[in-house]
């Protein structure tokens, strides 16, 4: 039995490891991206009166709809790393940033994060598109499930005497043998959190599929709706709401608490307003509470709404827990730091594994060679 799990872990780690290690290392930098994106993009994402209270977001719509000649799409209100507003206008490919203490136009881009939007796109699917986040999402359910358990179970000592010596460095030792402890014993203690990012991983890739299996686990009574799908009523005569209808309606009383996110406008005659708040304004530690609307773009009525504390436990689990987990903000910057190391660990796994596989066939051609001229 023992062989037969060394060859899976083998033989999985070694295919699956070079996209893990990209997935680690961009996930390392990704973790600190509110902060470089200030810093990278100071002039754009910081405000010049920070502390000033933004202006109405309907002053920017205006500002930008009269400026760039179209109808705002998209819109970003200053939350974490952004202190201003960024907007997208129909027909323009660009996101356009507007100072959020004075309404002045600051700049665009074509990538709202800018280079790290690239590593987001690197990270999640490889820059492949819908394939790239399949391979990705396939190789962060096979670390999760395969590499992982059978890793523990490689590692368990046979004897309990020798548990403390598989924690730990082994002193003056050969350079494989801090090969192998280099596999192993980062492989144990970064093994639970390597765990939960790569099944929170598999959440990204796989949504639909994971809610279902986290429905169907905690015994939801009705299942999660698949946002993807969702529809307005299609009226040929109605008038659609317009952006300033909707900033109204982020303005309900049921959302005092939250800070505004995102509002996103209709992409077609039967697209959908959406819009979504959170609970803090910076990075912060615990669950995230984002309440999530989907109106019809025609009667203003909910499609669907996510409340993100009155709802199922599995929706809670997805909505509420992975972000955080994933992205390691679960602990505040304790765990940010943590998530930071965890990135580095498949590459250095990888690594790792394959000088011991190199090793381990030379030991056998030696063998082999020996046992001829015998």
């Amino acid at each position: 039995m023992r062989k037969l799990i060394l060859q899976l872990h083998l033989w999985v780690g070694l295919i699956t490891g070079a996209v893990l290690a990209v997935q680690g290392l961009t996930g390392s930098v990704y973790v600190f991206q509110p902060e470089l994106t200030a810093i990278l993009y100071s002039e754009l994402y910081q405000s010049a009166e920070p502390v000033t209270k933004p202006v109405d977001p309907k002053v920017i719509v205006r500002t930008a709809e009269e400026q760039f000649d179209g109808h705002i799409t998209n819109m970003l209100f200053p939350l974490r790393e952004l202190e201003n507003y960024i907007v997208k206008v129909k027909g323009h490919k660009e996101w356009h940033f507007y100072d959020a203490a004075t309404g002045k136009y600051l700049g665009s881009m074509e990538k709202r994060r800018g280079v790290l939007d690239t590593v987001l796109e690197v990270h999640r699917e490889l820059t492949l598109g819908e394939i790239g986040s399949t391979i990705t999402g396939l190789c962060a359910l096979l670390l999760a499930v395969v590499l992982v358990s059978s890793g523990l179970y490689l590692w368990w000592p046979r004897k309990k005497r020798r548990l403390k010596d598989g924690l730990k460095f082994k002193k003056n030792a050969s350079a494989k043998r801090r090969i192998w402890d280099t596999h192993t014993v980062f492989g144990i203690y970064f093994s639970v959190p390597l765990f939960f990012a790569a099944l929170t991983g598999v959440y990204f890739a796989f949504s639909e599929q994971v809610q279902t299996v986290v429905d169907f686990v905690t015994l939801a009574k009705e299942p999660t709706p698949d946002p993807e799908k969702l529809q307005s009523v299609y009226q040929a005569n109605a008038q659609p709401l317009s952006i300033f209808q909707a900033l109204d309606l982020m303005e309900d009383p049921a959302y005092k608490g939250y800070y505004k996110r995102n509002l996103n406008m209709p992409k077609d005659s039967v697209g959908f307003v959406y819009f979504s708040l959170t609970n803090a304004n910076d990075v912060d530690a615990g669950p995230e509470y984002r309440p999530q609307v989907y109106l019809d773009q025609y009667t203003g009525h909910s499609i669907y709404t996510y409340n993100p504390q009155k709802t199922t436990t599995g929706r809670q689990l997805t909505r509420n827990w992975f972000v955080p987990i994933h992205f390691g903000e679960v602990g505040g910057n304790l765990t940010r730091v943590l998530w930071f190391l965890l990135g580095l660990m498949p590459a250095i796994l990888w690594c790792t594994g394959i000088i011991m596989w190199q090793n381990r066939r030379k030991k056998s051609k030696r063998k082999l060679h020996v046992n001829k001229i015998v």
